[in-house]
């Protein structure tokens, strides 16, 4: 597990789209994390928010290359073994008919890398016209393309989405994470989707913990998929609203036994403690 908790008071003239960038996370963890409708942007001065900067990495991770998953739509960055950070995404549309602008999951490379990208519309765009570098195109400024025909990693110019499930497939996050993203891999590079709606930890204390996501393409339900990785764990839950817990997939690791989560933290600081 990496990272930590934060509980962010809200100041006056800021948004959750700044709060997000602020800790390099997209809007809709926040909306997850704190039970906010995914439509919210403008918080009240001196709210609590719970940022969920504390997460679980993914298991056997390349050397060099990323693990994306698209149920947290989060980035992790892999170099020389070590962990480096993690970055937030957008996925593709799990609302479009049949599906059919899911992003796949599978192991894929980075096959290229181009900067200030002319964008190609696809046979589903209206205009067929291509879109030059600048503030018109949906790429952004960076392009890492992967084996994944017609599928990368970019920029936008629309920072509102990065979190949320729109995208026609490629993946988003927010123009300056990406800079810093693309400047840190190279061609060749493991590029691996998963999808996993729940994740299992140990933290730094030698306990573990659980996380769990929205079964955004309706996959793998993750109260099922959190209670089987307990299972495999030979593990049971010490407290009695753990199961409600997960019903709210906040995103958020639980720990398994005892208090002390993420969450529990959160909701002290709250003033909504529901650590019993």
């Amino acid at each position: 597990m990496v990272g930590q908790m934060v509980c962010h008071k809200a100041v006056s003239g800021e948004d959750l789209v700044d709060v997000a960038l602020h800790y390099r996370l997209g809007v809709d963890h926040l909306a997850f994390a704190n039970g906010f409708p995914i439509t919210t942007l403008d918080v009240a001065e001196d709210t609590p928010i719970f940022i969920p900067c504390w997460r679980i990495l993914p298991a056997n991770p390349p050397r060099n290359g990323f693990v994306i998953n698209l149920a947290e739509r989060i980035l992790y960055l892999f170099k020389n073994g070590k962990f480096v950070r993690f970055y937030p995404i957008s996925i593709g549309d799990e609302s479009a008919e049949k599906g059919r602008f899911q992003t796949p999951t599978g192991n894929y490379s980075i096959i290229e890398k181009i900067k200030n990208p002319t964008w190609y519309p696809p046979s589903w765009a209206k205009d067929r016209r291509p879109v030059g570098p600048g503030p018109n195109n949906p790429l952004g400024e960076r392009w890492i393309g992967l084996s994944l025909p017609r599928t990368g990693v970019h920029g936008t110019n629309d920072p509102l989405n990065i979190g949320n499930s729109v995208t026609h497939g490629c993946m988003r996050t927010h123009p300056a994470l990406l800079r810093e993203l693309y400047d840190s891999v190279e061609v060749g590079f493991v590029a691996r989707i998963e999808y996993e709606t729940a994740k299992l930890g140990k933290g730094p204390d030698g306990s573990l913990y659980l996380a769990n996501f929205p079964d955004v393409y309706k996959k793998s339900p993750s109260v099922k998929a959190a209670q089987r990785l307990l299972q495999r764990a030979h593990v049971k839950p010490a407290r009695d609203n753990f199961n409600e817990l997960l019903k709210l997939q906040l995103g958020v690791p639980l720990k398994i036994k005892g208090t002390g989560s993420a969450f529990d933290e959160w909701s002290k600081a709250s003033g909504t403690d529901v650590s019993e």
